[in-house]
């Protein structure tokens, strides 16, 4: 196969947008994209750089993309003025696994001239600045049902740094209530993001956060959103949690599990019918936690991390 490999310019977009629906449409947790979408989602954000963004292209028709970007993390925590070289996309058919090993290579050179010696791959360490609330919830990571991406970033020189359990559940009827074994307040807002990339990662979305008290001191909280658009693929609207946290020493008292039935709950009265989370491999008492709602283990989502030697 002889192909050119392009920067991103708008009159590829269908082309590019025609392959991804078509790689992705057997997965209902990842949200079909048209032009307006990408543009509005992806595009139009202060850290997009069309020239990252390389597109393989064959008699007019594209047969590959990836994203790579430099870009600040996007947690609260994370410092806005620390930029993350990372590549958050990667699309390409499975029988043409030379076209994703040239867009990896071909992301690799130009995340070097960044002058940093570690990049990211789908990876949630630093933050999610594209396709958060698209690609599988809100942590988009890389999908173990999509073998051949894994393949051309192990061909690129990626390493599997992390792994997580993406579960899901399905809400058909009123999720029941589950009171913790101390008695809670809890309040419902919308995220207050003063950090400016966290706020720019949720464009178009609407992430909320409910907080457990204890006499009005917080103990806990849990941050969700509902993600409209993979209702195109699901049929109806999907809850997902995005962040999850007790105080210590309240733990093991059944907050976590209110939490989340309470927000089961509210999701569903605003139309929710699906759940979704994402939890480390690792964290069994959370899997189990999650699995007495309903949740199921999905598939497995993978982080890689290019560390390139100074030698």
């Amino acid at each position: 196969m002889d192909f050119l490999m392009e920067n991103y310019d708008r009159k590829h977009l269908e082309g590019m947008l025609e392959l991804y629906n078509a790689e992705t449409d057997f997965e209902p947790y990842i949200a079909p994209l048209n032009p307006e979408r990408f543009i509005e989602l992806v595009e139009k954000k202060s850290y997009f750089d069309p020239n990252g963004l390389f597109i393989a292209i064959e008699s007019g028709k594209v047969f590959g993309w990836i994203h790579a970007c430099i870009a600040p993390g996007s947690e609260g925590h994370h410092r806005p003025e620390n930029k993350i070289p990372q590549i958050r996309m990667l699309i390409y058919p499975r029988d043409q696994i030379k076209v994703g090993y040239a867009l990896v290579s071909e992301a690799n050179a130009w995340l070097k001239k960044s002058g940093q010696n570690k990049f990211l791959a789908i990876h949630a360490q630093d933050g999610y600045p594209f396709y958060r609330g698209l690609w599988l919830g809100g942590e988009p990571m890389g999908s173990s049902a999509m073998p051949h991406i894994q393949l051309a970033f192990e061909s690129g020189g990626y390493k599997n740094t992390q792994e997580s359990i993406f579960m899901t559940a399905k809400m058909s009827q009123q999720p029941k209530e589950f009171l913790a074994d101390i008695k809670l307040e809890l309040a419902t807002s919308a995220v207050n993001m003063s950090h400016s990339p966290m706020q720019e990662s949720w464009t178009g979305f609407e992430p909320m956060t409910t907080k457990a008290m204890v006499g009005g001191e917080a103990i806990g909280s849990i941050g969700w959103v509902i993600l409209p658009h993979v209702a195109e693929r699901l049929s109806a609207t999907c809850m997902n949690i995005w962040s999850m946290g007790v105080w210590d020493r309240h733990r093991k008292k059944g907050v976590a599990s209110a939490l989340v039935s309470y927000v089961m709950g509210e999701s569903y009265k605003l139309g929710a019918r699906f759940a979704s989370v994402s939890t480390q491999f690792w964290n069994i008492p959370a899997c189990m936690m999650y699995a007495k709602f309903g949740f199921i283990p999905y598939q497995l989502v993978i982080g890689r991390t290019l560390e390139i030697s100074n030698q």
